[in-house]
């Protein structure tokens, strides 16, 4: 029989493969047989949260915090965890005051928790651009009257914030011996508009997307320590390139985020220097390889280059015989022979010669160009 703990590991794992579909259901299961368990709602929590259902995400905390009342015994770093997710939630939300009561609580159970510091400065930033609300003018005192039967009192219900419009966006990463580089494919985005924090065990990436909705990716905690100070991040036209800088040199990164089982040496795993391939796609690309043939196809280029240019200096030092010899010989060979001799090529037909094993086949040809 499945457990829930067989269930928490097979979320956690899915988790780590950036397989957030699969993380909720068994996360969902193990709910199913077991809704007293604080640490999976506030992992479901965080997988919602990926998935761009923040609704969700929201309900999930306050059903972790419900639970955490229930349990005194529970740890405080636990419930400063379910509420940095409820803050989270709420930012998304744009419900700001709410995120706002939230990060605090986070912050006075454990200061030091990874990722807050970020928040709560994303969210300060966000509750500043709100209108500020001016206390009313006290009215005059009423004149007295005639007493009415007075209506019944209407509840007002505020208006539960909108959820944004989800945008999916794609991320891939791939490694070398010294940095991990990460690509979130988000066109036309102005630097402004991205906020990138990193710090040793978290990364945190916020974007303004030019449709007005907000995109967050946030990693924590990092598989691996990283150099804050030694990384770097640019945004391009078609995507944010982020460079975390290893402190470990040459681990193979196994994931992103969370418990790494499959870390290893880039020595032992890859070829010295040359880049892993992205973690997020299902074939493995050999980078060094790749780069090779690339470098192979630029040093042809340049021999072609060298060797039309060496045919152009012969013609354009040639007398007026031997340009005829070449053009004709060239042209009527299909490319296959140069000459310079007219006395030989005037004779008749220069015949096609292709290399030995190889089969003459007419196709269009390609130009060389005589100065």
């Amino acid at each position: 029989m499945t457990t829930v703990q067989d269930l928490f590991a097979q979320g956690s794992h899915a988790f780590a493969d950036e397989d957030y579909e699969e993380a909720v259901n068994f996360y969902t299961k193990a709910i199913e047989i077991n809704a007293s368990h604080v640490e999976i709602f506030l992992k479901r929590s965080a997988t919602y949260q990926k998935l761009g259902k923040d609704k969700e995400a929201y309900e999930d905390a306050l059903k972790a915090l419900a639970l955490i009342k229930e349990k005194p015994s529970v740890d405080v770093s636990v419930e400063a965890k379910a509420q940095l997710r409820k803050g989270v939630a709420a930012f998304h939300l744009h419900d700001y005051q709410t995120a706002k009561v939230a990060l605090e609580a986070c912050h006075a159970l454990s200061p030091d928790q990874r990722t807050l510091a970020s928040w709560m400065r994303k969210n300060e930033q966000e509750l500043a651009k709100q209108p500020k609300v001016t206390a009313p003018t006290p009215a005059p005192a009423p004149i007295a009257a005639a007493p009415v039967a007075s209506a019944a009192p209407v509840a007002v219900v505020p208006a539960s914030p909108a959820t944004p419009a989800v945008h999916r966006v794609r991320h891939e990463w791939y490694q070398n011996d010294s940095y991990v580089t990460i690509s979130v494919f988000i066109k036309s985005v102005k630097k402004e508009s991205v906020d990138i924090n990193i710090t040793e065990n978290a990364l945190s990436v916020s974007v303004k997307m030019p449709t007005g909705s907000d995109y967050s990716l946030e990693l924590e905690p990092l598989s691996h320590a990283v150099v804050p100070s030694e990384s770097k991040f640019e945004v391009l036209s078609t995507k944010i390139e982020i460079q975390l800088k290893k402190e470990r040199f040459a681990i193979k990164w196994g994931a992103l985020e969370g418990d790494d089982v499959n870390a290893g040496s880039m020595a032992t795993t890859n070829v010295a220097g040359a880049p892993a391939y992205p973690s997020s796609s299902r074939k493995t690309k050999n980078w060094d390889a790749l780069e090779k043939e690339a470098a192979k196809d630029e040093e042809k280029a340049d021999g072609d280059k060298a060797l039309n240019q060496l045919f152009a200096q012969i013609y354009k030092d040639a007398d007026d015989n031997t340009k005829r010899a070449m053009m004709k010989s060239f042209t009527e060979s299909n490319g296959t022979c140069l000459s310079t001799n007219w006395d030989e090529v005037g004779k008749g037909t220069v015949e096609t010669r292709p290399p030995e094993g190889m089969v003459a086949k007419k196709v269009r040809l390609f130009s060389v160009t005589f100065v």
